[in-house]
C-alpha cells in the first residue's frame, strides 16, 4: 500500500500505471545512479568492449565518442564510468563536463578542477589533504568571483588560503600553473587509492569545426596527463574535423567509437526494463503499447532512442487522463498530428509551410541552397527560417563559416504519421517514400 505522504513523489499520470515517474525520460542515465537505474541499459557490447579496453589501458587515454544528436552517447560513456569504477579504483566525476564554444584552454581546465572539486566535495569517501583542497577551492572561488577572469591571485600562488582570498599582488593564470595544479590533485587521488582517473566532456559538436581544432591544438599538452582518461563525445562531424589535423589526431588512444543507432527488439527491451524499474512498490504496473506503435516511431526516427521516447511520452500524456490508456497507432497519430498542429502549422502560411517541408525532406539545409530549390529570393527564404527559428519548428544543426545548415524540430515528424496508412496485409510503412511523395513542396504559382 502506498503511503499518502508518499504520493507527492509520483509524477503526473504515471501513478495511474502503477509507476513512479516517466519511463520514457530521456535523460541520460546518472553514473552515481538515478531513478531510471543503469541496469536499463541495453547493447553497444562491441563499442562497451572497446572503450572498456581502452579505460584498462595504463597511464591514461584519449578517445572520441561520436554519433547522431539522441542515439545515447552520453548515457553509453555514462555506464562505462559506472562500470569502471565499480570494477576497478577509477575516479570520475559526478557529471560530464559540458565544454562551451567561446572556452579558451584555461577555461577548460579551470572547469575541469571545478568538476573534480564538486565531486569531492559530495563523496563522503573521497578525502584529499587540506592543502590541496584549499588551493582547489581558492581557485574556484576567484573565477567565479570574477567571471572566469584570468587574473587572479590563489592559495599557493601569491596569495592568501580559504574561501576569502588576497588579491594583492595579482598573478595572471597560466596554463603550466593550471595543468600543474591538476597533476597535484591527479597525484593525490592517486595516494588515498584511486589509480585512475576518467574524465568526460560533452557537447563538441557545439563548436565551430576551427574553433574545435583550435581548442584540442591548446589543451593537446593537458589532455596527455598520465593516469587520466580523457573521453571526449559529439556529433559525427567531430571525427571529420579532428582526424586531418596530424598534430591532434595523433594523440588519440584509438579512432573513435561511432555509436550507431539500436535495433528494433533492443528499443523494445529498454521500455520494458524501465518500466519494470519504475513499478511502485507493492503496485502492478500495465502501460499498454500496440507494438505497432514502437514500430512505426522507430521507422519513423530510423531507431534514434531519444526521439521514439518523447514521442512515446508526449502521446500518453495527451490521450491519458483518470484512467489507463491503451496506446494504440490511431491514437498515436491523432494525438501527435494535432500537437504539430497547434505547435506549427496553424501558425505558419502556406509558402512557409512550403520552405518547411522542404527542410523536413533533407537532413540539413541552407539558405541559400532553400531559395535555389524554391526559386525565391533569399532575402524572402531568409525571413521565413528566421520565423521557423522563433516558433522552434526548426534549429541550426551545425555552422560552416557563415552559413547555417537547418534541420527540422524532431518532433514536427509527427506530422508524418498522419499519411501513414494502417493495413493489416502491411506491417512495414514506407515512410521514406511518403516523405518524399507527399511533402514535396508545390511550385511557386
Amino acid at each position: 500500500m502506498i503511503l499518502l505522504e508518499e504520493k507527492h513523489f509520483y509524477s503526473s499520470i504515471w501513478e495511474v500505471y502503477g509507476l513512479k515517474s516517466d519511463p520514457f525520460n530521456t535523460s541520460p542515465l546518472l553514473v552515481f545512479g538515478g531513478e531510471i537505474p543503469l541496469n536499463t541499459f541495453m547493447g553497444r557490447t562491441q563499442e562497451l568492449k572497446r572503450l572498456n579496453n581502452l579505460l584498462r589501458n595504463k597511464g591514461g587515454s584519449r578517445v572520441i565518442v561520436s554519433g547522431d544528436v539522441g542515439v545515447g552517447k552520453t548515457t553509453f560513456v555514462n555506464f562505462a564510468r559506472a562500470h569502471a569504477q565499480e570494477k576497478g579504483n577509477f575516479f570520475t566525476t559526478i557529471k560530464e563536463i559540458a565544454i562551451q564554444p567561446d572556452w579558451d584552454a584555461t577555461d577548460f581546465i579551470i572547469n575541469t578542477l571545478g568538476a573534480i572539486l564538486t565531486t569531492i566535495e559530495r563523496r563522503k569517501d573521497v578525502q584529499i589533504g587540506d592543502g590541496l583542497k584549499k588551493k582547489l577551492e581558492s581557485l574556484i572561488a576567484i573565477t567565479e568571483i570574477s567571471n572566469l577572469s584570468i587574473s587572479a591571485s590563489i592559495a599557493g600562488f601569491g596569495g592568501g588560503g580559504g574561501k576569502n582570498v588576497t588579491r594583492n599582488p595579482p598573478i595572471k593564470l597560466t596554463m603550466p600553473m593550471l595543468q600543474d595544479l591538476f597533476e597535484d590533485i591527479i597525484l593525490e587521488l592517486n595516494k588515498i587509492g584511486y589509480k585512475e582517473i576518467i574524465l568526460h566532456y560533452n557537447n563538441l559538436e557545439l563548436f565551430e569545426q576551427s574553433d574545435l581544432i583550435q581548442l584540442f591544438n591548446k589543451i593537446r599538452d593537458f589532455s596527455q596527463t598520465k593516469n587520466v582518461h580523457f573521453i571526449f563525445v559529439g556529433g559525427l562531424i567531430v571525427p571529420a574535423t579532428i582526424q586531418p589535423i596530424s598534430r591532434v589526431s595523433s594523440i588519440f588512444s584509438d579512432t573513435p567509437i561511432i555509436l550507431p543507432n539500436l535495433g528494433l527488439n533492443e528499443v523494445e527491451s529498454i521500455i520494458n526494463k524501465r518500466i519494470e524499474a519504475l513499478t511502485i512498490k507493492g503496485f502492478t504496473s500495465d502501460v499498454p503499447i500496440d507494438k505497432e506503435v514502437i514500430k512505426i516511431l522507430y521507422d519513423l526516427y530510423e531507431g534514434n532512442l531519444r526521439h521514439i521516447l518523447n514521442s512515446l511520452s508526449t502521446a500518453f500524456k495527451e490521450v491519458t487522463d483518470e484512467i489507463p490508456v491503451r496506446l494504440t497507432v490511431t491514437k498515436l497519430k491523432e494525438s501527435l498530428f494535432n500537437l504539430v498542429k497547434e505547435r506549427w502549422l496553424n501558425k505558419i502560411t502556406d509558402v512557409e509551410k512550403g520552405v518547411l517541408f522542404e527542410i523536413l525532406n533533407v537532413q540539413e539545409i541552407t539558405n541559400k541552397q532553400l531559395s535555389s530549390k524554391l526559386k525565391k529570393h533569399p532575402q524572402n527564404i531568409s525571413k521565413i527560417t528566421n520565423k521557423l527559428l522563433d516558433l522552434c519548428a526548426i534549429r541550426v544543426k551545425r555552422k560552416e563559416g557563415r552559413e547555417k545548415f537547418f534541420s527540422v524540430e524532431p518532433s514536427l515528424k509527427w506530422f508524418l504519421l498522419e499519411k501513414i496508412e494502417e493495413k493489416e496485409d502491411k506491417k512495414e510503412k514506407d515512410i521514406q517514400k511518403f516523405m518524399k511523395d507527399f511533402l514535396k513542396p508545390k511550385s511557386p504559382e
